[in-house]
C-alpha cells in the first residue's frame, strides 16, 4: 500500500513541469530557423553574449536562479536551482542550435530523478505531454 501512495504521489508531481528533453525539443521546434530576436522579445536581453570568429554568435539567458538555504541543528546547506537558455546563431542571427541547462527542481529523491520537471520547464511554464 505504502509503494502504491508513493507511485501516486510521483505521477501527480511528475504533471508539474515538462522534463529537460521536453524543453529543448519545444524551444527548438519554436526558435530554431528563427532571428534570435524573437528570443529577445520573448526572454529580455540576453545576460550574456560572444562574437566567435566564425561569425556565429553565442546567446545565454539566465532565466532563473534562486539559491534555497536550510538549517537544520544549527549546520546549514545551500543549494541553487537555475535554468539557462544557450543559443548559437548564423553570422546573420539565425537560431542555428538552442540548448538548456538546469538543477533538478524539487528536493529528495523525486528531484534527484526529476520527478518534479526541469526548472526550466517551470519557468517556462511547460507542461508534459502525452
Amino acid at each position: 500500500m505504502r509503494l502504491l501512495v508513493i507511485a501516486a504521489a510521483c505521477a501527480v508531481l511528475a504533471g508539474c513541469a515538462a522534463s529537460k528533453q521536453e524543453v529543448v525539443a519545444r524551444l527548438g521546434d519554436q526558435y530554431v530557423g528563427q532571428n534570435i530576436d524573437t528570443l529577445v522579445v520573448k526572454f529580455g536581453p540576453p545576460t550574456s553574449m560572444f562574437k566567435m570568429n566564425s561569425g556565429q554568435s553565442s546567446y545565454v539567458w539566465q532565466l532563473s536562479a534562486v539559491t534555497d538555504i536550510e538549517t537544520d541543528r544549527g549546520w546549514g546547506t545551500a543549494s541553487t536551482r537555475y535554468c539557462k537558455v544557450s543559443v548559437i546563431t548564423s553570422p546573420t542571427g539565425v537560431v542555428q542550435q538552442l540548448n538548456t541547462e538546469d538543477s533538478n527542481a524539487g528536493y529528495g529523491l523525486p528531484g534527484l530523478v526529476g520527478a518534479y520537471g526541469s526548472i526550466c520547464g517551470q519557468r517556462l511554464g511547460m507542461r508534459p505531454q502525452g
